[in-house]
């Protein structure tokens, strides 16, 4: 190597500080002027330090340690060794700065049509509370109990009801009169999801009304048996409170065209049943899907 130019770069190299001759100060900082060229020295206690420890040596410099094995002690290799080291910690390669991303042209989404739904069976029981009263001036309001049953597909389906109310008293005539209904309907019904929570269902069909009448204060007492046959309508409100679990409000009505008269001996007739009711229930629906 040309004289001048390797006093240039031992003047260009920063400091190191060696322990032992192989390698020695001169050699690595020779090698590592050749390494930084021109960078910028570092000096004092942050000057690299080279040490030879027999069949290996090692190598410090700004915190960072390395050790080499070298059985052969080659003084040459490892001043070239050091400067390498030396140079990649004082001068660490900078990774390029990402390009930045292109541009993206949104195009405009295509919401792709739903998909025909499948048929959807349900079948529905229920059991609720129920309050009805009549018309008829002698009838006081009754309290019971209801079941139902109800299936069908989609929107649409068929219930049926069954219940049971409280026999209840009044006077017609100075005559108390007893009366008990059993509520029996069959009908088509419809609802409607509201929201995710609220169902709104409506039902028609036939009422069928077994009821008996007696006269209680008159000895031997008079009784009839009758079926009243008519319309019901009826409108529910449900809130799922659960997958299969809906507490439910249910408001209807029932038209009878024909009214059935008690008579009693002598006093003639002295009750009817009431040719319209309206009633309430409340209760709890369990839904299922076959």
């Amino acid at each position: 190597m040309n004289p001048i130019l390797l006093l240039c770069l031992i003047a260009a190299a920063p400091p190191v500080a060696a322990t032992g001759d192989c390698p020695s100060a001169q050699a690595v900082t020779a090698a590592l002027g050749s390494a930084l060229g021109s960078e910028a020295r570092v000096a004092g206690a942050d000057a690299p330090r080279v040490s030879d420890q027999g069949d290996r040596f090692s190598v410090t410099a700004l915190g960072q340690s390395r050790q080499y094995a070298d059985p052969a002690r080659d003084c040459d290799e490892r001043a070239r060794a050091a400067a390498v080291f030396i140079a990649l910690v004082l001068n660490p390669p900078v990774a390029p700065a990402p390009a930045a991303p292109a541009a993206v042209v949104q195009q405009p989404s295509v919401v792709a049509p739903a998909p025909p739904r499948a048929a959807e069976r349900w079948f529905d029981l229920a059991a609720a509370a129920r309050l009805d009263g009549g018309s008829a001036p002698e009838t006081s309001a009754a309290i019971g109990f209801e079941a139902r049953v109800a299936f069908g597909w989609r929107a649409w389906g068929v219930a049926a009801t069954a219940g049971v109310l409280t026999p209840t008293e009044g006077r017609a005539s100075s005559v108390t009169i007893r009366q008990q209904r059993f509520p029996l309907s069959v009908g088509l019904t419809a609802r409607r999801a509201l929201s995710e929570r609220f169902v709104l269902a409506g039902a028609a069909g036939a009422a069928l009304v077994p009821l008996t009448l007696r006269a209680e204060s008159i000895d031997g007492g008079s009784q009839a048996t009758r079926l009243d046959a008519g319309v019901r309508l009826a409108a529910e409100l449900r809130y799922r409170a659960t997958p299969r679990l809906a507490p439910f409000l249910d408001l209807h009505a029932e038209f009878f065209p024909r009214a059935y008269a008690l008579d009693v001996d002598p006093l003639g007739t002295v009750a009817s049943t009431g040719r319209f009711w309206l009633g309430a229930a409340a209760g709890l629906v369990f839904e299922t899907t076959p």
